[in-house]
């Protein structure tokens, strides 16, 4: 696929991310897009906190035919526990071949982890595609996770 075609989905999956604006704190929008043969199988975005994640609502969308897909989403996938399992396990398990994220989740809890949990699994992984507009999506979350303040708050 084209860097453009690659750019269209992940800029999905940003707008969708979007859909959830003040719905999802203390956690970051983001949105997923997972893609089979160049066309969209699944999308889903993270509606609320506590809620499934973007990935899974994408993944239940796509139902069963992942093997071998890709995955755009604007936030690196998580690999913790928290009030939901690790996103990372479920995309190894439906078989996602590709991850393209657009930014690492700053959180400690999370900061390359997802990443490295989804390459010890044999998931390729692309980092970087539409990093300022994912940037831009999260910035009061980003800088919450990093302990600064924003003049917006």
């Amino acid at each position: 696929m084209k860097v453009e075609t690659h750019k269209r989905f992940m800029l999905r999956a940003i707008e969708l991310a979007k859909k959830a604006e003040g719905k999802t704190f203390p956690n970051p929008m983001v949105g997923a897009v997972i893609v089979k043969n160049g066309k969209v199988i699944g999308e889903g975005y993270h509606r609320r906190a506590g809620g499934p994640h973007a990935e899974i609502a994408a993944l239940r969308k796509a139902k069963k035919n992942t093997r071998g897909a890709l995955l755009y989403v604007n936030l690196e996938p998580c690999a913790h526990y928290g009030r939901t399992p690790p996103c990372t396990k479920s995309l190894a398990k439906r078989g996602i071949r590709k991850v393209y994220a657009a930014m690492k989740d700053p959180n400690p809890m999370v900061n390359g982890k997802g990443l490295c949990e989804l390459k010890k699994d044999g998931i390729e992984i692309k980092l970087g595609l539409c990093l300022k507009e994912a940037r831009k999506l999260n910035t009061s979350y980003i800088m919450r996770v990093k302990g600064q303040k924003c003049s917006a708050e």
